[in-house]
């Protein structure tokens, strides 16, 4: 079997087709903007109703990682892009044919979501299971991938909607998503990425020594991670920071339009958004590796940036430099909590805790990207303005940024935390390695 060794040859290609595949995927999810305008013609229903197809969207794809994890886990990345790529597929090219915005909330929604889910979840690994000694390089230009990807195509999409119309666009998106089948099928497997699977299926011993010592800890473990008031408050402030996040992206393309503006230059809100989301996450994990400063109080501040600049979008947004203005503070700071977390997350609830805790998290933050689309639709729909549903935007994030401050405070004075990889199960997994079967070639 020839396997790809860290950090050299082949798994360069695997990092630039990780990039192209966030970049595909990106823009799609962030291109829930369009797609909301789309469903608003299309079915002619309420503000509040045609929201929820862009929430249960995120909210799958937020949520989908523990399925993504799964299928890596049993059958390896190249496998779990493919098998998302179809799923992203199908579900899109469904949602031409159905009739009725409840099976687009299915389709889009469910089937669409969860296949965008398990592919953002694999772009993720993919190349951590790669690189070694230049693996924060390898994915701090990978996740760059989402921002040009945003950039690049959010102006496609709206011209695919006005050439094909409101149901032959998703033809289009469906597309996109099967594009990310051909570079996922450039993800070979990986020298770490072999191991991975010697030690989940094939070396017996060790297997059964991990079971024995894992099931001795599992419980304590879990309430250990749900009794950690620091790390309640971040799942706490993600939660209330994606209630407003997401109700931007989903409504500024809409709320631009009902301000004159033309429908392309709308849409190239979201290109704005998608450079400077890439410029941010890159800048933000170079200012994040400095000793001197708390990954804490970057957090606190980008999420008040965001806050204030959204509860003010009212009085300066009425013009489309003032809503490009936004637009460029909307990306900027609403991604940088994704590059903080790797951080954050351990500083909590120790290294042992991390998958159990970023998989918490990742579920409030689905469960707020599914209330904020259709809050703004409810304020819309029962006599209040764009202006108000922004104001509340924006209080959430401030909120937000509130509760990782406090998390912050709760951490000092418990000193959680920073604990170590236990002992003896590290060992075995040294062990493992160095009798790893040497039968195959590395490149």
């Amino acid at each position: 079997m020839i396997l790809t060794r860290p950090d050299r040859n082949w798994s360069w290609v695997v990092m630039v087709a990780s990039f192209v595949i966030h970049g595909l995927n990106g823009s799609i999810l962030y291109g829930a903007g369009i797609i909301q305008i789309a469903l608003l013609e299309r079915f002619n229903e309420s503000v509040s109703l045609t929201s929820w197809a862009g929430g249960i969207f995120i909210f799958f794809m937020s949520s989908a990682g523990l399925f993504g994890s799964w299928i890596i886990n049993r059958w390896g990345c190249r496998t779990s892009f493919l098998i998302g790529s179809l799923i992203m597929t199908l579900g899109l090219i469904a949602s031409v044919f159905v009739t009725s915005l409840e099976l687009i909330f299915l389709v889009y929604g469910v089937v669409g979501g969860t296949g965008s889910g398990i592919i953002f979840t694999t772009g993720v690994v993919v190349v951590g299971l790669n690189f070694e000694k230049k693996r924060s390089l390898a994915t701090g230009f990978a996740s760059c991938g989402a921002g040009v990807g945003v950039f690049i195509l959010s102006p496609v999409i709206q011209l695919a909607k006005e050439e094909y119309g409101n149901q032959g666009f998703f033809f289009i998106m469906a597309g996109i998503a099967l594009n990310m089948f051909v570079f996922g099928s450039l993800c070979f497997p990986s020298y770490l990425e072999y191991n991975q699977e010697e030690i989940n299926l094939s070396d017996t011993n060790l297997s059964v020594s991990l079971l024995s010592l894992s099931t001795k800890k599992v419980i304590r473990e879990r309430v250990q991670v749900f009794a950690n008031i620091p790390f309640i408050l971040i799942c706490l402030s993600l939660f209330s920071s994606h209630i407003g996040i997401y109700l931007m992206y989903v409504h500024l393309p809409n709320f631009s339009i009902s301000t004159g503006t033309p429908a392309f230059q709308a849409s190239f809100l979201m290109s704005v958004t998608g450079i400077m989301n890439c410029i941010s996450r890159f800048l933000i994990g170079l200012v994040g590796n400095s000793e001197n400063i708390s990954n804490s109080i970057l957090y606190f501040g980008t999420f008040a940036l965001l806050g204030l600049s959204t509860m003010l979008f009212p009085y300066y947004g009425a013009s489309y430099t003032g809503q490009s203005i936004y637009a460029a503070f909307l990306g900027s700071y609403s991604g940088c909590c994704y590059v903080l977390l790797n951080t954050i997350t351990p500083n909590l609830v120790g290294v042992n805790n991390l998958a159990t805790a970023f998989g918490i998290e990742m579920v409030f933050t689905g469960v707020g990207t599914l209330i904020g689309p259709p809050l703004a639709g409810f304020i819309l729909d029962y006599g209040g303005t764009y202006e108000a549903s922004f104001t509340v935007a924006g209080s959430s994030a401030v909120i937000a940024a509130v509760l990782g401050l406090a998390s912050e405070v709760f951490r000092k004075l418990n000193h959680t935390g920073d604990k170590n990889i236990n002992p003896e199960t590290d060992k075995l997994f040294k062990d493992h390695n160095s009798t790893t079967n040497d039968n195959v070639t590395e490149t």
